[in-house]
């Protein structure tokens, strides 16, 4: 093959070349194509392919944490259950209307059982929930340290549900210096709660 006989080569000549220039292009033109096709074709497919392996890996994945959550179906199934048994026990805690209202006097009991001295009791405006309602009172209630925390220790174990928020204490204003236990006043919010009724709402 004659290296100026390709540098002199042209498409009007090409077939009048020496088999060894002509073989030299049969092969060029060959490696074109195929590179054209590498390029063109397989290197897309090559990416594609690799998308979908990391597609696969996601799948694969999801399908692992789906088959754990499966196998534990019976036990949140139990827990479920066991919720909605507790559930309803919390609800048969909580009173209708009319047991509600009277409920604070089971509260203000407990203050005279303990010896203190209700100064005030003050209602607050129900705020209505999805499925109950909270009914606040401001007490003002008056007596020593161990009444006031035998109070809020009874008053914690009532029956029904009732709870106790921002608790103040201050001296009696007027006490007598020589007296050992000066009485004090603390003033606490009380909470009870009710099933809302049918008909009732949040908002309502």
């Amino acid at each position: 093959m004659d290296l100026n006989e390709l540098k002199t080569l042209d498409f009007q000549t090409i077939g009048l070349a020496s088999l060894g220039t002509r073989m030299v292009i049969f092969l060029f033109v060959i490696v074109l194509i195929v590179g054209a096709v590498i390029y063109f074709d397989t290197m897309p497919q090559r990416d594609e392919l690799a998308q979908k392996q990391r597609q696969e890996a996601s799948l694969l994945e999801t399908i692992g944490t789906k088959q754990k959550l499966a196998a534990n179906l019976k036990a949140y199934q139990d827990q479920l259950k066991e919720m909605q048994t507790r559930f309803g026990e919390l609800l048969r805690q909580l009173p209708n209307k009319s047991e509600a209202e009277n409920l604070i006097i089971d509260v203000a009991q407990t203050s005279l059982k303990n010896g203190l001295k209700n100064q005030q009791i003050q209602p607050g405006r129900e705020i209505k929930h999805t499925f109950y309602a909270e009914m606040p009172y401001t007490l003002t209630l008056e007596g020593t340290y161990n009444q006031l925390a035998k109070f809020i220790s009874d008053t914690a174990n009532l029956p029904r549900i009732v709870t106790l928020h921002n608790p103040t204490i201050r001296p009696e204003k007027g006490d007598k210096p020589d007296m050992k236990s000066p009485p004090l006043v603390m003033t606490i919010v009380t909470k009870t709660y009710r099933y809302l009724e049918q008909g009732e709402g949040e908002g309502k």
